[in-house]
């Protein structure tokens, strides 16, 4: 068994992927601002900032929870990623046209977040967070 202290590489790994993806989303938001406001359709720029912290904090919380080796952080990170790829694939579609350099920050995120999430599974990572339970 895994000491508790000593995290993977994996996860460790998952850790920085995760960090950098967040802060290309904050890159991408700014650079995004002005066609989620438009997106927004009547609620304003507030509200926009309001949404684009509120997921940014919220993504920020579940990855110092991995990182403390919270295993229910880990799942639903998981579920959330699964449950949100349907729903960015129209964005996606739209960001290419409108605004291909966010595309690619877009498409970068996904990809760093599903490197990190493999890492995450890996029989080590598991191991790991099935430890830090006891």
């Amino acid at each position: 068994m895994m000491p508790k202290n000593n995290k993977p590489d994996g996860v460790s790994n998952a850790l920085i992927l995760l960090w950098i993806s967040l802060g290309v989303g904050v890159l991408n938001s700014i650079i995004n601002f002005s066609n989620s406001v438009d997106l927004a359709q009547g609620y304003g720029s507030g509200f926009v900032i309001f949404v684009t912290l509120f997921t940014l904090v919220f993504m920020a919380f579940f990855i110092y929870m991995i990182g403390q080796g919270k295993n229910w952080a880990r799942i639903t990170f998981l579920v959330l990623f699964i449950i949100g790829i349907p729903f960015s694939v129209l964005p996606a579609i739209v960001l290419l046209v409108t605004n291909p350099i966010s595309a690619m920050f877009s498409a970068g995120i996904t990809i760093l977040q599903l490197i990190a999430l493999i890492f995450l599974f890996q029989k080590s990572s598991s191991d790991w967070f099935h430890s830090m339970k006891k």
